[in-house]
């Protein structure tokens, strides 16, 4: 069976599709960089006795991505799980992101997670197969930084909500972790308030739970607590935390 990994050339997406293709799952990799996926593809192929195949898209700027994923799994094992790590945010999403940015955004957050999800789903549900989608902390209450990306993340819970609501995990495994900071080149160097979990540690997780029915859970588990605490915040303390 074959599982798609769309971001999978770095960060969570690339331990994602390393750990999948230790489980014996063939791969379909999709990102942007054909060099990047080219030379992943290879070196899975090599290390693990999995059929990969990838698709360089540029998820911005496609108004149809799904069909293409679509064309690309021909010839591969049947789909079982859809996975999408990808996301984009920006130091500038404060508010004044023109609108150039703001459809940037929300194309890679939300419009092609949608939109794939949409034209995968048949092929899914004939294998009873997964999706699995991917939030983050800075969607549990909205602030004056990462405007466009939380706005994005929260409306892809919502998405995925509605999946879990149309379909029953013997059908169907909906499955949405909202992570919190994860150790990657954008927080390398960073203060970071809280611990930052690693990449591989997160895929393990993932990867294990795939049989595992419908949920939304936070990654690592703990950040529930934090944001159970962020969202009872009285409005006037938690409008003076602005970093």
């Amino acid at each position: 069976m074959t599982a798609v990994v769309v971001g999978a050339s770095s960060g969570l997406g690339r331990a994602l599709a390393v750990e999948l293709a230790r489980n014996g799952h063939d791969l379909l990799l999709v990102a942007s960089d054909p060099r990047d996926l080219a030379v992943m593809a290879a070196d899975l192929r090599l290390r693990y006795p999995v059929q990969t195949a990838s698709l360089a898209i540029d998820l911005a700027g496609s108004t149809n991505p799904g069909a293409r994923i679509l064309e690309a799994l021909d010839g591969l094992p049947p789909l079982s799980a859809l996975l999408l790590p990808v996301g984009m945010s920006r130091n500038d999403d404060d508010g004044s992101l023109s609108a150039a940015g703001i459809g940037q955004m929300l194309a890679i957050n939300l419009h092609a997670p949608i939109a794939i999800a949409h034209a995968l789903l048949p092929a899914l549900l004939a294998t009873r197969g997964a999706i699995v989608g991917f939030g983050s902390i800075a969607g549990a209450r909205g602030r004056s930084r990462n405007v466009v990306y939380a706005s994005a993340k929260r409306g892809l819970e919502t998405y995925f909500e509605s999946l879990r609501h149309g379909h029953l995990p013997s059908a169907l495994r909906v499955q949405f972790h909202k992570l919190g900071f994860l150790r990657s080149n954008l927080t390398f160097g960073m203060k970071l308030p809280l611990p930052a979990a690693e990449p591989e540690a997160i895929a393990r997780t993932v990867v294990a739970a795939l049989e595992r029915g419908s949920f939304t859970r936070y990654q690592p588990r703990w950040w529930g607590q934090v944001a159970l605490l962020v969202r009872s915040l009285p409005w006037f303390v938690f409008r003076r935390m602005r970093d």
